[in-house]
């Protein structure tokens, strides 16, 4: 026990273990009992279950409607006796695992390491039971602002309560389980500096695994979209074909969207397997494979293996990370994926003077959208800002600064020409599309610039908002707050925060606001629009450096297993306080944590919903559609010219044409209703959800130019209905009310 902590009498002990265990038991009660707090954290079948096993029910009765029923000694019973079972568990690993090696100078001045002196169990546990129960005061101050919002209701306080239980919950539950580890700073744990790279590899690789099952069986279930995500597969297929660079959605050249070409380099593998499905396994690769420049970067900071792979591992259970592989409208596909194992790469090249290698990685990484040069630019100057100090230490240093700063520079002149020149051009002068995303602010460039200038309160309102702090709380908690410790790496992501800030999709919807399940869901005033994100892809070139700011965090707590170093495995000096590798344990807690609560993966509690449209029997499980459109396929020519509603669109990419079939006016019907007037074919998805026709008789092409258009007969039980078009003068057969 160290000198300058106090030992607990067992009357003081047992009082401190009780007071921390009811205020933890009275905080999980106030979550369990309360249904904003509770339908904020997972659907309602799960709610149910985990109420039973906190010896509660779901009751319904006229009076008081549906309502949680869970007496608070039951919760006390069940918390109390896991984390006293748990911190017995630990103790008797730690009495295992550790011991502090008994030191031998032998007559030529060699020190060596001998047998262990191991922890007694009797000293673990009351100490294990201890940190339990002090960490599980922290659920106080969570507990004050609850029954302080609770009589201000409607007000500000009560808004941010609700909307951030599961960012409390992750804190506190990280806290406790980072507590109940084997600690190397007290009981000399011994380095295992394999095992974490095994381990590391062994979660990367299972990651991989289940990001591409889930988006195949959504691709196999027709749930992906068309527009955003299956589109870019069009673009690969078109190109080989002579089609050009583009889909049939776009307005022309896709280059008149986004300067975003890094799918380009799948084309060699997609000429030999041209499928969709090409791009989903290389986006779960590129997503997983983050891990490694985040490992090198945690490792160079940290000098400890084991505080590299807590912080690497954070990475795969890092929600907002989740929602760039499967956003909630089912967009699984974003080919600014792509580029943020590039950018990670360029960051851990360019830390190392490598700035050849990292100038073209962040080249690819900035093919990937022209936004990423926003973010580039800052990491660029940050860098220089660092190798400027290190030039008269390190004469590698000199080079790389000098790249830096010219790296930093050229971004921003490239994001003002793709935005204000090169995109425009490609639109025919029109300004980029995004553009019409801030809402009132403006709906151009220019509008925006404006706005700012001659109504900068306006703006700065909308960036000091409630809104944009439960957006940075998303961010920041997951990562166990790390970002904060190193403040000027994090600066490098305040231009993309602040923009994304101000995005305004409108108010929250049941179609736009996060599902049942999601942190955030949780009702709320009309008045309060939930941040866009991190639920869509438009935080995604923000996410490497929040891992890097976070790596770099870890720099300044010396590690206490650091076998590069030639310590005593376990040696902590006093005033490094608590060690690297605890403060990356502590962020990994806070990401899987989170993600239970936030994430759609089976990880995730929404995932397991029998009743929710989160859950995996309603996403992931091939229903009738799927089964019936194998025969539609069979009576659409490979040379005809196709058009499509959504979802059935995705597999509809390697015809002749494939036009999109909806009420959007595209250019390649000159901006017309209707379909191009050399379509063969229309094919009806009824069931899609978004779908307006459900039946023969909703069709305007039958109602309104019966001589273009006849159905053929149904055989999909009227799943699909089919339309072909009429050759010329070919007569025309009565008209007559189609059955449903």
């Amino acid at each position: 026990m160290p000198q300058n902590q106090q030992k607990l009498g067992p009357f003081q002990l047992l009082t401190l273990i009780l007071a921390g265990f009811a205020l933890l038991t009275t905080t999980i009660w106030v979550y369990l009992t309360d249904p904003v707090i509770s339908d904020s954290l997972w659907p309602r079948d799960v709610h149910a279950h985990v109420l039973s096993l906190f010896g509660g029910e779901v009751l319904s009765d006229a009076v008081y409607g549906i309502r949680s029923h869970l007496n608070w000694t039951n919760v006390f019973y069940r918390v109390a006796t896991t984390l006293v079972v748990l911190c017995g568990g630990s103790a008797l690993l730690q009495c295992w695992l550790c011991g502090v090696p008994q030191l031998t100078v032998t007559d030529n001045r060699r020190t060596i390491a001998g047998r262990r002196t191991r922890p007694v169990w009797s000293d673990v546990f009351p100490h294990c039971l201890r940190r339990t129960a002090t960490r599980s005061f922290g659920s106080l101050l969570w507990l004050a602002l609850w029954a302080t919002s609770s009589l201000i209701p409607g007000s500000r306080l009560e808004q941010f309560v609700y909307l951030t239980p599961t960012f409390w919950a992750a804190v506190l539950g990280a806290g406790i389980l980072n507590g109940l580890w084997p600690e190397e700073d007290r009981w000399g744990c011994p380095s295992r500096s394999r095992w974490p790279l095994i381990f590391l590899a062994l979660l990367t690789c299972g990651w991989i695994a289940i990001s591409f099952w889930m988006n195949e069986r959504l691709y196999a279930g027709l749930r992906i979209p068309h527009g955003d995500s299956a589109m870019y597969e069009e673009h690969l297929w078109n190109v080989w074909h002579g089609k050009g660079f583009r889909s049939y959605l776009d307005q022309g050249l896709f280059l008149g969207e986004h300067i975003q070409v890094i799918h380009l380099l799948l084309l060699p593998l997609h000429m030999l397997w041209p499928s969709h499905l090409l791009l989903e396994l290389a986006e779960s690769i590129a997503l997983g494979l983050c891990v490694i420049p985040i490992w090198r970067i945690a490792l160079r900071h940290s000098g400890s293996r084991s505080a590299a792979a807590w912080l690497a591992a954070a990475w795969l259970f890092f929600y907002p990370m989740h929602f760039l592989d499967i956003a909630i409208d089912l967009k699984t596909l974003r080919p600014s994926c792509y580029g943020l194992p590039f950018l990670l790469w360029g960051i851990d090249l360019a830390e190392r003077y490598r700035w050849k290698s990292a100038g073209l990685c962040l080249v690819v990484a900035m093919s990937a959208q022209e936004d990423f040069a926003m973010i580039i630019g800052p990491v660029a100057l940050v860098l220089w800002w660092y190798q400027r100090q290190e030039v008269r230490t390190n004469p590698a240093a000199a080079a790389s600064a000098r790249w830096s700063l010219a790296t930093g520079c050229l971004s921003f002149v490239y994001l003002v020409a793709a935005v204000m020149i090169i995109i425009p051009a490609f639109r025919g002068g029109m300004a980029v599309h995004y553009s019409r995303y801030f809402g009132d602010l403006g709906s151009s460039p220019g509008d925006l610039a404006r706005t700012v200038l001659q109504d900068p309160w306006r703006v700065i309102s909308r960036i000091l908002s409630l809104r944009t702090l439960t957006y940075l709380l998303a961010f920041s908690v997951p990562v166990g707050f790390l970002v904060f410790r190193s403040p000027l790496r994090l600066m490098a992501g305040s231009l993309t925060f602040v923009m994304l800030s101000l995005i305004q999709l409108g108010q929250v919807t049941p179609a736009e606001s996060p599902p049942s399940g999601v942190a955030s869901a949780a009702p709320v005033p009309a008045t309060l629009e939930l941040p866009p994100v991190p639920y869509h892809h438009f935080h995604a070139p923000l996410l490497p450096v929040l891992f890097w700011a976070a790596a770099a965090g870890l720099g300044d707590r010396r590690p206490a297993d650091d076998d590069r170093v030639g310590k005593i495995p376990g040696q902590v000096l006093p005033w490094q306080g608590f060690s690297a590798t605890s403060a990356a344990r502590f962020a990994c807690c806070c990401s899987v944590l989170t993600a239970v609560t936030s994430s759609l993966m089976p990880w995730g509690a929404a995932f397991w919903s029998e009743r929710a449209a989160t859950g995996y029997r309603q996403r992931f499980v091939p229903g009738p559609r799927s089964e019936h459109f194998p025969k539609v396929l069979a009576q659409l020519p490979v040379t005809s010219r196709v058009a499509s509603t959504d979802y059935v669109h995705t597999r509809l990419t390697h015809y002749e044409r494939s036009y999109d079939y909806s009420d959007y006016l595209r250019a390649v019907n000159n901006y017309l209703p209707g379909v191009p007037d050399d379509t063969d074919y229309i094919v009806i998805d009824t069931q899609h959800p978004y779908s307006t026709i459900r039946s023969p008789q909703d069709v305007p092409e039958l109602r309104e130019l019966p001589e273009r258009w006849e159905l053929l007969p149904d055989q999909t039980d009227g799943y699909f209905i089919i339309l072909q078009r009429r050759p010329a003068g070919s007569p025309v057969a009565p008209r007559q009310d189609h059955p449903e």
